[in-house]
């Protein structure tokens, strides 16, 4: 394997955890702050003497050279210099965009014409295979190669031609064979579930940056989600930007806070074994899972703190409003599985208590006790602990019964859990 590579803001994160050659994707909420970052860490970078290229597939090459500028790299100095290659996709595609645009109003009707077409993968793939077998002259490796949105290739390909081209030609002869760590970047939510499962497949790393409201402000986070063979903190961790534009890790302000909450967790049974079954199956079963139950959620005042999985983990202000949510969203599954004659089956554990905030995730006993009980439901089914019954016993109308004691994984005390009996 090629040696270690610094990369700045995720290096504080996984200390020698980038490597010369490595793939790694970037999942990015649309208002997030990675195209300030991707600028931020292409510009420390340069400053530290590392060959950077970056790839413009949605802002103007010159926008990318007055931001570096902003950040004090003179970008035309260090092209000229061979430390800096801005790569462009955006003028082809705009091109494209508006010649099938004109050609569509003049001929009224659908622009058929693909001879130039932009971004086709097959081709690059195909261009990356002939370069690799000639050779690469030294200083075409090891670059840093970073991405604003690789996103764009997915409205000029097919997903299952995007994933095979990249996995047949583009990692082991464009990224591998030269040596160049690649910062793939994805947006979230435009391509299926079953697509970011197989490219995450491929990759040496996944990062993940968010937008989030929080006490009436957006704040930003980033975290590093998956590192193989690489110690990483996997916290999510907030971003601030500066005035010039660059981004850095906040330190400034507290880490953490705690309070008391009502924890959700949730899961579909056998979904594993369907998964390695029918994996296409499994994703759209997965889809409406999550179609079906985030309304359910937002309609009782939860607050979904993230996905694991098939897993839902879920923050509540009350054990009432989490225990009322958990029965409308097993309605909402029977429901769904009458009309559509699907075997979607959901388990549910809620548990009380201590939580601490930290990161834009949420920690503590309340979060481990209520997944060691989510398993003890059966499906459809929905297991509380004592502290929940306790507050929610003749404010529902439903009947409670005590299971028999359980031995909870790293839980020392012993804790009374009981199964809400629904109509």
């Amino acid at each position: 394997m090629p040696g270690d590579l610094y990369v700045p803001i995720l290096d504080d994160l996984a200390p020698q955890g980038f490597f010369y050659g490595g793939h790694y994707v970037v999942e990015f909420d649309p208002d997030s702050l990675w195209y300030e970052t991707s600028l931020t860490i292409a510009a420390l970078a340069l400053k530290r003497g590392i060959k950077t290229e970056y790839h413009v597939f949605q802002h103007f090459p010159n926008e990318a050279r007055e931001a570096f500028a902003n950040l004090g790299v003179d970008a035309e100095r260090m092209e000229r210099e061979g430390l800096l290659s801005i790569w462009d996709s955006y003028t082809a595609t705009a091109k494209y965009e508006k010649e099938k645009e004109e050609a569509e109003k003049e001929k009224g009707n659908l622009w058929e014409s693909n001879a130039t077409k932009p971004l086709d993968v097959e081709k690059s793939a195909k261009g990356w295979t002939e370069a690799f077998n000639k050779g690469y002259p030294e200083e075409d490796k090891r670059w840093l190669h970073i991405d604003d949105n690789t996103s764009i290739f997915l409205q000029y390909n097919e997903e299952k031609v995007f994933t095979d081209a990249w996995r047949t030609a583009i990692l082991p002869f464009g990224i591998r064979g030269r040596e160049t760590p690649h910062f793939i970047a994805l947006v979230k939510g435009i391509a299926s579930d079953a697509f970011y499962t197989k490219f995450e497949a491929l990759c040496d790393g996944i990062i993940d940056l968010k937008a989030q409201e929080e006490g009436g402000r957006i704040e930003q986070y980033i975290r590093i989600r998956m590192l193989r063979g690489k110690r990483f903190d996997s916290r999510w961790h907030r971003l601030e930007l500066t005035k010039n534009g660059q981004v850095a890790l906040e330190v400034a302000r507290a880490e953490e806070t705690r309070r008391l909450a009502a924890i959700m967790f949730t899961d579909i049974v056998g979904y594993t074994a369907m998964a390695q079954e029918n994996e296409s199956r499994a994703m759209g079963l997965l889809k409406r899972h999550r179609d079906l139950l985030r309304p359910v959620i937002i309609r009782h005042g939860g607050s979904e703190v993230k996905t694991i999985g098939d897993a839902f983990l879920v923050e509540f202000s009350s054990a009432l409003a989490a225990t009322e949510c958990a029965a409308e969203m097993q309605n909402a599954v029977r429901e769904y599985d009458n009309e559509k004659s699907e075997s979607l089956q959901v388990r549910i554990g809620i548990h009380v208590g201590d939580v601490i905030h930290e990161g834009g995730d949420v920690y503590g006993d309340a979060v481990n006790i209520a997944s060691r009980i989510e398993p003890l439901a059966q499906g459809g089914g929905i297991c509380v602990t004592q502290q929940v019954y306790d507050q929610v016993t003749n404010k529902v109308p439903f009947r409670f019964t005590k299971l028999e004691a359980h031995e909870l994984k790293n839980v020392s005390t012993p804790i009374g859990i009981y199964r809400l009996e629904q109509p």
